[in-house]
């Protein structure tokens, strides 16, 4: 994933926030790298880490599309996430929410299936942002 960064958000409690721009829409998450600074401005190249979900924090919001239909990432003070099933395998799918940007991640239960569309929400403090490189 790519993100311009467009705000940085310090907490009291010494927690890091960036929202910014995808090539999707809106985005945020906690800042997890020690090494690099977010600047407003500078694009990133990230990955995430997203908490492990279940079968019932995801909406299935169209059954086996072949074509994907990518959406924008809404923001008000949760992340809601829209993209397709790659793959479903007991334990983990692979979710793409653009042409170029897949995650993997763990799940607990089943009925998920290739070519689901699907949604979940998140909140700021589950969405771990490395940054890798500057664009």
């Amino acid at each position: 994933m790519t993100i311009l960064i467009e705000e940085i958000i310090k907490e009291l409690n010494s927690k890091l926030f960036v929202k910014g721009k995808t090539e999707i829409g809106l985005f945020m998450g906690r800042w997890m790298s020690r090494d690099v600074d977010p600047e407003v401005g500078k694009k990133y190249v990230c990955e995430l880490s997203l908490p492990e979900l279940s079968v019932e924090d995801l909406t299935i919001l169209h059954e086996g599309i072949k074509s994907p239909v990518y959406t924008d990432i809404d923001l008000d003070d949760k992340v809601v996430f829209k993209g397709m099933i790659w793959t479903a395998e007991h334990g983990g799918i692979v979710v793409s929410f653009a042409p170029d940007w897949i995650e993997c991640f763990e799940i607990r239960g089943s009925g998920l299936n290739a070519y689901d569309s699907v949604r979940f929400v998140l909140d700021k403090e589950e969405i771990g942002i490395y940054p890798y490189d500057v664009v």
